[in-house]
C-alpha cells in the first residue's frame, strides 16, 4: 500500500517550498547583460503583481468582496428612462425586473446592495414590504448551514453579510419586527446563521425600547417649519416646566411701529415664557445687562431648526443656594437627619431656569434670519408679559449681528477708503517718510 502512495506523497512533497529544489547557474560562469536585466525586470513585475494582489486584497475587504462595477451596473437598472415616477411600485417592479432578467439570481448581492442605496430615493427606507422583496432575491437553498461549523467559520460571507446588513436598515429606520422575515431568514440561511441571529435579537428588544422614549417624535414630520418650530420647542420646554406656554406671532401684525421692519423681513416667530421667568426678570437687577444667545441648533430626527436664547447672568442667590444644596443632601444615607430635630429648616432649590451658566428667560424660532425679527420678539415680550424688561439693557451678541456687522463694515470702510481700496501702492508707500534707519542704495551711489 505504502509503494503504491510512494509517487502522491512525492509529488505532494514537491509542492512544498521547503522541499523544493532549485537548479541555479554554476558560480563561476558568465553572466551577461541581458541576464541582469532579465533578472531585475522579473523582480519588478513581481513586485508589481505582489502590490495589484494587495489592492485587490484592500478592494475585496470593502463591501464586503463586492464587485463595484457590478454594483454600478445594477444601480443603473434604478435610474432607467422606463421609471416615469419614484415611488414604491417602481421600486418593487425593478425588482421583479431584475428576477426575470437573471432567473439564476446572477449578482445578486451587487443588486441589492444597490437597491439599500437607493432606497431614499423611491421613498421606501420605512417599508417593511420592499426588505421583505429584496430577501426574496436570495436563492432559497444554495446558501443554507448544514452544520455548525459552517456557521462558525461563516460560509458565504457576503451573502450573510449583505442580509445582516438588510437586517441592520431596518433596525436604523425603526421599522418594527416581522416573524415573516424571521420564516425567510431561516429558509434562506438556516436556523442558526447570523442574520437569523441578528433579527431574532432585534425581535426580542425592539417591542421592549418601541415606546421607551419620554420625548415622542413622529416619524414622518411635517413640511411646514412652523409646526416643526412648535414640536422642537415643546420638546425642550414641556418637560422642564408645565406651565410653559408657547406665543405664536407674526411680525407683520404684532410688533410696534418703532422698530425698524422692512416688508421683506416679514416672517412667522415663536417665543415660550413661564410664569416662573417673569417672576426671575422681576428680581433681575438693573445695572447688568441680559443678553440674546444664537443661534443654537436643535435636531428633530434628521432636520435641524435654529433657535435663540434670552439669558441673564447668575445671580448671587443662586450660587447661595447652590452651596446650600450641597450640604442638604438628601441621597446621602450616612448623613440622614430628622424634620424634628432643632437645627432642622425647609429648603428651597432653585428653579430649572436658573442654571449655572444663567438664567434662562425665553428662548425663540424665527422663520428667516434676520435681526429685525429678534427686535420683534423682543418687543412682544417685553409689551405683553415681561414689562420690567423695559428697565434692562439688552445685549445682542446672536452671530446675525455679528455678521451684519462684518457686512457693514466691508461695505462702507473699506469701500470708501482709497488705503483699503488699494492694498499695494507703490506711489502712495514712495511718498510716505522713511524712518531714520533706512538706506537707500541709490543715494549712495549718487555720494
Amino acid at each position: 500500500m505504502l509503494f503504491r502512495l510512494q509517487p502522491s506523497i512525492s509529488l505532494v512533497f514537491r509542492r512544498i517550498p521547503i522541499f523544493q529544489t532549485r537548479i541555479y547557474a554554476s558560480s563561476t560562469a558568465s553572466r551577461s547583460d541581458d541576464d541582469w536585466e532579465q533578472q531585475e525586470q522579473n523582480t519588478n513585475d513581481k513586485t508589481q503583481e505582489n502590490t495589484q494582489d494587495d489592492e485587490a486584497n484592500i478592494a475585496s475587504m470593502i463591501g464586503p468582496y463586492i464587485s463595484t462595477k457590478q454594483v454600478a451596473f445594477h444601480t443603473g437598472q434604478f435610474d432607467s428612462e422606463h421609471i416615469k415616477k419614484k415611488n414604491k411600485q417602481a421600486f418593487l417592479d425593478v425588482i421583479e425586473a431584475y428576477k426575470i432578467q437573471f432567473p439564476n439570481r446572477r449578482g445578486h448581492v451587487e443588486f441589492i446592495r444597490a437597491a439599500l442605496r437607493r432606497m431614499k430615493d423611491f421613498g421606501v427606507e420605512r417599508d417593511s414590504d420592499s426588505y421583505k422583496k429584496l430577501l426574496s432575491v436570495f436563492p432559497v437553498g444554495p446558501y443554507r448551514h448544514q452544520s455548525m461549523i459552517q456557521v462558525s467559520v461563516r460560509f458565504w460571507p457576503k451573502q450573510n453579510e449583505t442580509a445582516s446588513a438588510i437586517v441592520s436598515a431596518m433596525e436604523s429606520h425603526g421599522i418594527p419586527p416581522d416573524l415573516e422575515v424571521v420564516h425567510m431568514l431561516r429558509e434562506i440561511f438556516g436556523p442558526w446563521a447570523h442574520p437569523v441571529r441578528r433579527f431574532a435579537r432585534f425581535l426580542y428588544w425592539a417591542p421592549k425600547f418601541i415606546n421607551k422614549n419620554p420625548y415622542p417624535i413622529p416619524w414622518e414630520l411635517p413640511d411646514d417649519e412652523r409646526v416643526l418650530a412648535k414640536l422642537a420647542l415643546q420638546r425642550m420646554t414641556s418637560t422642564v416646566d408645565m406651565e410653559t406656554k408657547i406665543v405664536d406671532i407674526h411680525s407683520s401684525t404684532d410688533t410696534s411701529s418703532d422698530i425698524e421692519h422692512p416688508a421683506e423681513e416679514h416672517s412667522w416667530l415663536m417665543y415660550t415664557h413661564t410664569p416662573k421667568q417673569i417672576k426671575l426678570t422681576s428680581t433681575l437687577p438693573t445695572d447688568r445687562p441680559i443678553y440674546i444667545e444664537g443661534p443654537f441648533g436643535v435636531y428633530l430626527r434628521k432636520k435641524q431648526l435654529k433657535y435663540f436664547v434670552l439669558r441673564a447672568d447668575p445671580s448671587s442667590e443662586y450660587w447661595q443656594k447652590k452651596k446650600d444644596l450641597e450640604k442638604f443632601n438628601t441621597d446621602d444615607v450616612t448623613n440622614l437627619r430628622s424634620p424634628f430635630q432643632p437645627g432642622s429648616s425647609l429648603y428651597i432649590p432653585p428653579s430649572v431656569h436658573e442654571l449655572d451658566d444663567g438664567i434662562i428667560l425665553s428662548l425663540c424660532i424665527i422663520g428667516k434670519p434676520f435681526t429685525s425679527l429678534i427686535n420683534c420678539w423682543l418687543d412682544h415680550l417685553r409689551r405683553h408679559h415681561m414689562s420690567s424688561l423695559n428697565r434692562i439693557a439688552v445685549v445682542d451678541k446672536t452671530k446675525l449681528t455679528e455678521d451684519k456687522q462684518i457686512d457693514r463694515f466691508y461695505t462702507s470702510n473699506l469701500a470708501g477708503t482709497p488705503e483699503f481700496t488699494i492694498h499695494h501702492d507703490t506711489k502712495r508707500l514712495a511718498e510716505e517718510p522713511k524712518p531714520w534707519w533706512f538706506k537707500d542704495e541709490t543715494d549712495d551711489k549718487e555720494q
